[in-house]
């Protein structure tokens, strides 16, 4: 039996969720795409729900996904905000698409990885979100955000 309380969990890279999370935690690093300032077990984003229930009718597989929420569930064992964030919905659904296609071989997915793509889509999603401020705040006529130039650190 494992700390989940379910004889039905799902191994990635040999490990169970709770020893991923476990290590994870000796490492001293954080579980990516995992805990959120605002949402949590009883507040959930909307945007990780759809993505979700929208994988579970059309991809081929959803294992990295369903591992992530094990994980989810072990980390919400912890502390009521380490819910499945927007950025691990993406990233675990990202790797169901590459190696459900059957386009990928597992050496060319760990090297899609390596090389960082998923960081790629990341960037991109804040990239539209800047420019989405920027729009609304032309809208509604109002000046440009610019941060305090005391507050930037600059280092040689």
């Amino acid at each position: 039996m494992t700390p989940l309380g379910t004889s039905k969990m799902h191994m990635i890279g040999g490990l169970m969720p709770y020893e991923f999370v476990e290590g994870m935690k000796k490492k001293g690093i954080r579980v990516p795409g995992i805990g959120h300032r605002i949402k949590s077990r009883d507040n959930r984003d909307k945007r990780v729900q759809l993505l979700q229930k929208y994988a579970h009718a059309h991809f081929p597989s959803v294992k990295y996904m369903e591992y992530a929420v094990q994980v989810e569930t072990y980390t919400l064992s912890k502390a009521n905000n380490l819910v499945m964030n927007v950025d691990g919905a993406i990233g675990s659904l990202f790797l169901d698409l590459l190696s459900g296609s059957g386009m990928f071989s597992k050496q060319e997915i760990d090297e899609i990885i390596e090389i960082g793509y998923l960081n790629g889509l990341f960037v991109l999603a804040r990239s539209i979100g800047l420019i989405g401020h920027t729009f609304d705040q032309k809208r509604l006529k109002q000046p440009l955000y610019r941060h305090p130039w005391e507050d930037v650190l600059y280092t040689k």
